[in-house]
């Protein structure tokens, strides 16, 4: 019957999270998700329980379907060429500052034109020579008699624009490399002359007309390079990429980053294009991406009001991307910045704010700043935001249950005949039912599908309607009004909590087979949601109900609702064993060890498994198996089970009375100071372990130990004094042993101090005392109910007495009660009728 029982009570533990999981089920995001629910069972109580006396928790949150925040977007209106070109402007600047002039150079010139003028070729290689002497003026007395048409001309072209440039003489300079990049006998000169003629360009104050010969040369210099598909990154990519005009500022904001000691226009121009292109990025719904522009942006002090917007914008992008706490975070910052106020979106960002909030359950913070919303906008708010925050702020009291203020808005909604007055009027009826109003709710509800036959809530009143009846205990009637609703919307996000909901009470009905039908069908059919790891869950109640760890495993780990790596797997197979033996179910636990260990050859869980079943193994009568794997454990000191192990062992040991075994392990337990919790258990046990195998010496140091042990507690002192007892009456000091016994007796209520008691009974009836053993037999029996062995070896000796005493009736049917009611399987049967089978010869 106490096993029947125990299972009994796995079912108003599955039905309590299922309850709570269905009431608290109506939060709905996007398309009606729901949030998984979690269930553990610790213990096995044996008491019955019924369907009836389930306490159903609701735990309201408002629907989320419609709360779609309305999104704004950013003001593009971007002076897009005036950018570019002062963009360019400043990159051109900073590459021609981060760049030196192009050097003229003889080698490799005559390598690759052997067959020019020997003239030309020795007056040009002396002429550099000379000029990287510093011999300016001879270097370009040498370069001038270099004659043209050939590549040697046009580098000493080069170096006598280098000579000019050294003289101060930039006019000359720049007529002497725009000369250069003009011909066209190597390219590498044409393109060095390209950049230096830029570059000098740029320092006579000429930026703009240095942008086309920069064009240029980077075309020249790197003929393979696509601005459009090239991935390298390289200053020259993004370079050409801003000198061609980019659709998009990405190259620009990478290009000035990458330059060192950026001046204040450069820092201005960064703080520009990392904003416009933070909001290029959040039209494109690239939000991660435009929080990093916006985080750059935001840095630069220069534009106060981009900052500002900056900061905004990088809210919205959060609450995009459902960082809810970061985006109400700075939503909060932006509103307290001065210059917020003067810009389009100041207002908004409440509104904002108060959404971000109410996605994070803050709903006084969100209600708060929906009100300064709606007190800022007045009469000028657009209609359909109007109601949105009204329907908002009626949510965000609801969830703070104030029913009163929540009610006042929803009811705003429907007499102003707004368009989402039948999700207000779902509200109300469900506001009904939280003041437990049942039937005003169920009126209420009912109203909204007669009024909005097409409303996007009347799928949430078919549920609801027939839930209601589940709460109230109507079974019948809740379940045909979810198969209804199951029928007329089939593809509702309400079908699988309503299968649940049937499921549920099919168990309640002991109908097992009929609920693993429909919880299985949840998780084949709705794989994704989360009810499908809620219905995965019964099922595993239902299977370890049965006994069969197993065939859950082998149905868990094939079923649809995930994907199980081999580590979930083995996990999942684990903790249906660990869930047996935590209920105390050890035949199942060892079953699901095996089958743990036939699935996993090489187990990640192993130790902790091999403890589970070795302690199982001890508790259902195989101590020889439970030493195998336990033993396994002891062999790994690192183990966190060495300490329960050790205890499991000892007290095998005990019960197979192989004391000397049972002291070894004990003597760890008292010696490790990591096991101090254990100490008193330790020694206790090895002043018995003494007194069994007669080594009465060091039983007395121990008694000593655990008497003087201030952690000691009242049941361990008792059996130190009990053990004290016995040794002093095998030595035939009677005296003290009456002593060591009174002392056991008084300490507790233990096993010790009820065999104590007995045992001072025991001793009054030798010494033919016998209403003094009658009256302490009854002592035990009456103050020890909780120790039934010695309370049967009580009654004995009470019958023993009334048999001394003449009364063989009252001893006969003391014995025959014993005989009847005891189920110890122990001596006190057998001893029973002994003593009954003697009186009845004696008679």
């Amino acid at each position: 019957m106490k096993q029947r029982n125990g299972n009994i009570y796995l079912k108003p533990v599955l039905t309590g999270v299922l309850s709570v999981l269905l009431a608290a089920g109506y939060a709905q995001e996007d398309k009606k998700q729901q949030e998984n629910g979690e269930s553990t069972v610790e213990g096995v109580d044996t008491r019955p329980r019924v369907m009836d006396s389930i306490e159903i928790v609701r735990d309201y949150r408002p629907m989320l379907a419609d709360a779609v925040k309305i999104r704004r977007s950013p003001d593009m209106n971007i002076n897009r060429e005036s950018l570019e070109n002062e963009l360019r402007l400043i990159a051109a600047g900073m590459y021609f500052q981060q760049n030196k002039y192009r050097e003229p150079y003889h080698s490799p010139l005559n390598q690759k034109y052997p067959n020019a003028s020997r003239d030309n070729i020795d007056n040009n290689r002396i002429g550099i020579l000379a000029y990287r002497g510093k011999e300016y003026e001879r270097a370009a007395s040498i370069l001038s008699k270099v004659k043209p048409n050939d590549a040697f001309y046009q580098s000493s072209i080069l170096g006598l624009g280098h000579i000019a440039l050294e003289s101060g003489d930039k006019v000359k300079a720049r007529e002497a490399f725009y000369k250069a990049s003009q011909m066209d006998h190597d390219p590498d000169l044409k393109a060095d002359g390209l950049y230096n003629y830029a570059k000098i360009l740029n320092e006579l104050d000429s930026a703009q007309a240095a942008l086309q010969p920069l064009k240029e040369y980077i075309s020249m210099k790197y003929p393979d390079l696509s601005p459009e598909t090239d991935k390298s990154e390289t200053t020259e990519s993004r370079m050409a990429q801003i000198l061609k005009g980019t659709s998009n500022f990405q190259s620009a904001v990478y290009l000035l980053e990458s330059f060192t000691n950026r001046d204040e226009k450069a820092e201005r121009i960064l703080q520009k294009i990392t904003y416009f292109r933070g909001l290029e990025f959040y039209n494109e719904r690239a939000f991660e991406n435009s929080i990093s522009m916006f985080m750059r942006s935001e840095k630069f002090p220069y534009d106060k009001e981009m900052a500002a917007l900056a900061t905004y914008w990088k809210a919205e992008a959060m609450y995009e991307v459902r960082k809810y706490g970061e985006a109400v975070d700075n939503f909060s910052r932006f509103l307290r910045l001065p210059e917020a106020r003067t810009t389009s979106v100041y207002n908004y960002a409440n509104y904002a704010l108060a959404y971000a909030a109410f996605r994070i359950n803050r709903y006084s913070v969100a209600a708060d700043y929906f009100e300064r919303y709606l007190a800022a906008e007045g009469s000028s708010l657009d209609k359909n935001v109007h109601y949105d925050v009204i329907a908002r702020l009626g949510d965000s009291y609801l969830s703070m249950r104030n029913y009163g203020r929540a009610s006042d808005y929803y009811d705003q909604l429907i007499n102003s005949k707004a368009p989402n007055q039948d999700y207000a009027l779902f509200q109300r009826g469900i506001l009904q039912g939280l003041q437990g109003d049942n039937a005003a709710k169920l009126n209420t509800l009912r109203s909204v599908v007669e009024k909005f036959p097409q409303s996007n809530y009347a799928d949430d009143v078919a549920f609801e309607i027939p839930y209601i009846a589940f709460t109230e205990g109507d079974y019948d009637v809740a379940i045909a009004g979810l198969q209804k609703m199951i029928k007329q919307y089939p593809r509702s996000s309400y079908v699988p909590r309503a299968l649940m909901t049937i499921g549920l009470v099919q168990y309640n009905k002991n109908d097992s087979e009929a609920a693993m039908a429909t919880f299985q069908k949840v998780v084949k059919d709705y794989s994704k949601t989360g009810e499908a790891a809620q219905a995965l869950l019964s099922i595993e109640n239902i299977y370890l109900d049965q006994g069969d760890a197993t065939s859950y495993i082998q149905y868990a780990t094939n079923s649809s609702v995930t994907n199980l790596s081999e580590g979930e797997q083995d996990n999942l197979a684990f903790q249906a064993s660990r869930r047996l033996f935590d209920r105390k179910q050890y035949g199942p636990a060892v079953e699901a060890i095996n089958a743990y260990f036939d699935k996993f050859p090489k187990p990640r869980q192993e130790k902790h498994a091999r403890y589970i079943r070795g302690v199982s193994l001890y508790h259902t009568g195989h101590p020889e198996e439970a030493l195998h794997d336990l033993n396994i454990i002891l062999n790994d000191w690192t183990s966190q089970y060495t300490e329960n192990t050790l205890l499991t062992v000892a007290a095998l040991y005990l019960s197979l009375k192989e004391y000397n075994e049972a002291i070894v392990h004990l003597k760890k337990l008292e010696l490790n100071s990591d096991y101090k919790d254990n100490y008193g258990y330790a020694v206790k046990n090895l002043i018995i372990c003494y007194y069994e195998i007669g080594d009465y010496e060091q039983m007395n140091r121990y008694i000593k130990i655990l008497k003087n042990y201030a952690g000691a507690t009242d049941e361990e002192i008792a059996t130190a004094h009990m053990y004290a007892a016995k040794a002093y009456e095998k030595q035939g000091d009677k005296a003290s042993a009456t002593k060591e016994l009174n002392l056991a007796a008084l300490k507790s209520k233990s096993a010790a101090s009820a065999e104590a008691r007995y045992m001072v009974a025991l001793q009054q009836y030798k010494n033919k005392q016998y209403d003094q053993a009658e009256k302490s037999a009854f002592d035990v029996i009456e103050n020890m109910d909780a120790n039934d062995y010695w309370v049967a070896k009580s009654f004995i000796l009470l019958a023993d007495t009334y048999a001394r005493k003449g009364n063989t009736v009252q001893a006969k049917s003391t014995l025959e009660s014993i005989i009847e009611n005891y189920e110890g399987d122990d001596d006190v049967l057998t001893e029973a009728k002994d003593r009954l089978q003697k009186l009845k010869k004696t008679k």
